[in-house]
């Protein structure tokens, strides 16, 4: 195993794989990694005997991923834009194999376009929802057409103070402090909408404590910012669905990337109460950085101070 960094993409029949992969490519280069391109097949029953079997991929400590995750041969390794990239067919199903992979070899980032991994004949992002949720490591998952390669100059930050939210934002502020980009942090109001149905003096109360519930939530996205060492942010609070939010609010800011923490939830919870990530891969024209986070649906507690010393060890979120 190589002592490089490692960042994976998925490849399948999609027009766009060749820009996906010159958007892994720019992130290797920029992190001195290696890059592993990764089709996966189906597994056909019947189809494979003992000899011609792929090898099983070492399970390991693989957090109940997939344990008969299994990998076909290689083809070979070809040289791209001066980076090393190798070419890795899996059989079984994407959002099992490909998080089974991404933690045995320890790589650093996984690249996807929107639609990875669904019929050529509709075109759906159902699979990169799951491998958000499953992956060890951070997944930048692209647009379907017309994303760019290059460093972001504005990214958005989505907090909804939960540890999720912390990590995304810290990330956020490590990848402007690197290519030196404009940070905006927004927060969704989501129970303004329900309050206004109320008519005469309830809905005047509701309109008239807004600018003061918004300017207060500003002011603690500009210190939650300033704890991560960025207290030259922007902030922007809205009302409504969270993921309507962030889709405006990227479009109207000019976003090149999006910063979203996520933590694993059944598909019970997502189908009962909608998914903010899959509302926002779906309709969303830039590409989005998805960070896992353990137990990223608790709480983020307002800190005493700003000062980096009292700064806790939150889960660290790989470089992307």
């Amino acid at each position: 195993m190589s002592n490089r960094p490692l960042v994976l993409v998925g490849i399948d029949s999609a027009a766009s794989a060749g820009r996906t992969l010159d958007a892994a490519v720019s992130r290797a280069r920029e992190l001195g990694a290696d890059v592993h391109a990764i089709r996966v097949g189906a597994v056909r029953p019947g189809r494979l005997d003992d000899r011609t079997r792929p090898p099983v991929v070492p399970a390991g400590d693989v957090s109940g991923l997939d344990r008969t995750a299994r990998a076909a041969s290689t083809s070979g390794t070809t040289e791209h834009d001066g980076v090393r990239v190798r070419h890795v067919t899996l059989r079984g199903e994407p959002d099992r194999v490909i998080p089974a992979y991404a933690q045995f070899h320890q790589a650093t980032l996984l690249v996807v376009e929107r639609d990875f991994g669904s019929s050529p004949f509709w075109r759906h992002g159902r699979v990169v929802d799951e491998l958000a949720r499953r992956s060890p490591v951070p997944m930048l998952v692209l647009p379907r057409q017309g994303h760019d390669t290059g460093a972001p100059r504005r990214i958005l930050a989505p907090v909804d103070f939960s540890i999720a939210s912390a990590v995304a934002l810290r990330t956020a502020v490590d990848l402007s402090r690197r290519h030196d980009a404009r940070v905006t942090v927004l927060h969704a109001l989501r129970d303004v909408p329900q309050q206004m149905v109320f008519s005469g003096s309830e809905a005047w109360e509701v309109t008239r404590q807004l600018p003061a519930q918004a300017e207060a939530i500003a002011g603690r996205l500009r210190r939650k910012a300033a704890y991560f060492g960025a207290p030259e942010v922007e902030t922007e609070v809205a009302t409504g669905a969270a993921g309507d939010a962030i889709v405006e609010t990227a479009a109207r800011r000019e976003a090149d990337l999006v910063v979203m923490g996520v933590t694993d939830r059944s598909w019970l919870d997502r189908a009962l109460f909608g998914s903010t990530l899959r509302r926002v891969l779906r309709r969303t024209t830039a590409p989005v950085l998805v960070v896992p986070v353990v137990a990223g649906a608790h709480v983020w507690p307002d800190e005493p101070s700003v000062g980096r010393s009292s700064r806790p060890a939150w889960p660290d979120a790989a470089a992307a």
